[in-house]
């Protein structure tokens, strides 16, 4: 009977049981309605899949050879997903859809599901994003649920459920977020014991992902293997017990440097075939945010950047998370102080405090001040900087929560009789989840309100993508082979990739008050000599304003403006509008217009907040819109 129910208890989280596949069903469901918050994570990495699967895209100054920040190492495992997706897609049922769409234009049938439809394969990649995160999720919580507390594992799968970080961090194809993920794996391999593949992770976060800062989120991970390697034959009686912990932990040592000699050789391989020469991503980016200071050059934020951004994505959570070692080695420090004093003792078996347990709580929570302690005094300060340590910031939730909870019930014994303040772990962990809910439904508004007001560019991308597709135009543009260009200025910071742009298509860049460095088209590297220096005679690492990137009003066939619903005597009228009123030769027409926050018009309240039943007069948007040409010839 004990052990059935040992059973029980070991497999809530387990990947095939009910709460796991409601848990991914949910979250995976939810994947395509985060927007893309941040202008790196297309130019930087949606950019550079998109040219490895279609031969175009947009190029950054980091993927130059001879600056070679990034690696394309991290790119591999999504492009090899993606073609296995084109290849599944040719089998879909798509023809009643066209039919639908058929009847706005005299394309043909055949001519439309020849085409890749990209804008489905982006949404399928960003699905598999976050189901990747959900299994580490799963297996992070499980390992917490099965060593430390199935209570601990509640909350903190409550908390990374419902708070709006995770909700926009999950699906982002960024080194923060699979470092994010890996960490997860590393800690859950390191709770059940398997150090060795807890540090094979953290391996592959730091040498494969190209971000080699995360490195710090693991020398705990190093470290505890090392200690338990020196103290593993402690009880054994030998003479030989300091060789043999020696031995231990040299093995440690040797497998360590083994699998990063191998990891890295693969990874330098693959960048030489895709840059043409042997470079070091990881060297590279570290040398130039570690000695330049480069980074500076894109904006510099004060803390309280950080703090605002964390009581946004996490409110109380987030405090809570913070404060959570504190508050346990406050209350170890305490009880060993004061052994005789029962407020300080450990709770009658409701709780999961114990030497063990708090042992492996700290080793999960100290990477977290570690990474605040390197990251926050960084002038140049990004919100995908604090993605790492979200699950950590839940667990610590976790258990700042239950520290609180065990010192309110054992004051409670002290004033009432023991009879109504002994809950059972079930009715602690209930009660947990109530405290917890006001800030989770605080948490899920502001996930509802980053889908409600900034989706738009992803809504009207989309659009394009099958307006163009279906245009009158179409066939003769393909037949010509000619370069179609939608146009932006100041907006080109939100376009969502070139997985939004049909064939043919390419962005444009329209001169705007922006006076920094922007992509240029990718062209091909590794095949020619003369390709190779073309690439490193584009680009600067200063954020200098290159002109080249700009083309005139006159070649564009699409522009994308946000404009304002009203504009005044004394508001500028937006850029691209004022070019296409200069432009002598086309006729512009409004495509398609989305909804998008106008956030200086919108109060404080409701700009963070989704609210359902809000009155108009709160909230105020721009619209976003597409606009198309008739030239006369």
């Amino acid at each position: 009977m004990a052990s059935s129910t040992a059973k029980k208890t070991v497999s809530s989280y387990q990947i095939g049981s009910t709460l796991s596949i409601l848990y991914i069903a949910i979250r995976v469901s939810t994947a395509n309605l985060a927007p893309i918050t941040d202008c790196d994570e297309v130019f930087n990495y949606w950019e550079p899949l998109h040219f490895i699967l279609y031969g175009s895209g947009m190029q950054t100054w980091e993927y130059a050879p001879q600056y070679a920040l990034r690696t394309y190492v991290y790119l591999l495992p999504m492009a090899g997903l993606a073609k296995c997706l084109q290849f599944l897609l040719k089998f879909l049922p798509r023809q009643q859809l066209f039919n639908l769409l058929l009847l706005q234009s005299s394309t043909t049938t055949q001519e439309i599901l020849l085409m890749d439809d990209k804008p489905l394969l982006f949404a399928m990649l960003r699905s598999s994003l976050i189901l990747t995160s959900c299994y580490s999720e799963l297996s992070f919580l499980s390992s917490i649920h099965d060593t430390i507390s199935p209570t601990l594992a509640h909350w903190t799968a409550f908390c990374s459920f419902t708070t709006a970080g995770n909700f926009h961090a999950s699906p982002a194809l960024l080194p923060s977020s699979t470092v994010m993920i890996l960490w997860r794996l590393s800690a859950a391999n390191q709770l059940r014991g398997w150090d060795g593949y807890a540090i094979l992770w953290g391996l592959v976060a730091v040498l494969a992902v190209g971000w080699p800062f995360c490195a710090v989120l693991f020398v705990s991970t190093g470290l505890w293997a090392l200690w338990k390697a020196a103290v593993s034959s402690s009880l054994e009686r030998n003479d030989d017990g300091i060789g043999m912990r020696c031995r231990l932990m040299v093995h440690v040592l040797i497998r360590t440097a083994l699998h990063a000699i191998v990891i890295q050789a693969i990874v330098m391989m693959i960048d030489y075939h895709y840059y043409g020469k042997i470079v070091s991503p990881i060297w590279n980016i570290f040398v130039y945010n570690a000695t330049a200071g480069g980074d500076e050059l894109y904006g510099v934020e004060p803390l309280s950047y950080y703090v605002k951004n964390l009581l946004l994505n996490f409110n109380v959570v987030g405090l809570l998370g913070i404060l959570s070692l504190p508050i346990l080695l406050g209350r170890k420090l305490l009880a060993s102080s004061f052994p005789q004093t029962v407020l300080f003792r450990l709770g009658d078996g409701h709780f999961s405090s114990s030497g063990a347990s708090d042992g492996l709580k700290i080793l999960m929570l100290v990477p977290m001040y570690i990474w605040m302690a390197i990251v926050f005094p960084r002038p140049h300060k990004e919100e995908r900087f604090l993605f790492p340590i979200y699950p950590m910031l839940c667990f610590g939730a976790s258990i700042a929560l239950e520290e609180v909870m065990m010192m309110s019930m054992q004051v409670l014994s002290l004033i009432l009789p023991k009879s109504k303040v002994a809950p059972s772990p079930n009715k602690c962990m209930l009660l947990g989840l109530v405290l917890l809910s006001p800030f989770a439904v605080i948490s899920i508004s502001r996930s509802f309100a980053l889908h409600h007001n900034y989706s738009a560019p992803l809504d009207l991308y989309q659009h394009f993508y099958y307006h163009h597709i279906l245009s009158k135009d179409m066939t003769s543009e393909r037949e010509n082979e000619e370069v179609t260009y939608i146009c932006t200025a100041g907006e080109w910071y939100r376009f969502p990739s070139s997985f939004f742009l049909p064939a043919n298509t390419q962005l444009g860049f329209l001169k705007s008050s922006f006076s920094g460095q922007l992509p240029q088209p990718f062209t091909e590297l590794g095949s020619k000599k003369e390709s190779l220096e073309i690439q490193e005679g584009a680009f600067n690492d200063v954020n200098k304003e290159e002109m080249d990137r700009y083309i005139g009003i006159h070649q564009c066939s699409y522009v994308v403006e946000l404009v304002p619903s009203d504009i005044s005597d004394g508001e500028e009228t937006p850029e691209c509008l004022q070019y296409m009123k200069s432009d002598p030769s086309g006729d512009w027409t409004q495509v398609a217009s989305y909804k998008y926050l106008d956030a200086i018009s919108t109060d404080a309240l409701h700009r963070i907040l989704y609210i359902p039943f809000r009155r108009s007069s709160k909230v105020r948007h721009k619209g976003y819109n597409l606009y198309s040409v008739s030239r006369s010839k």
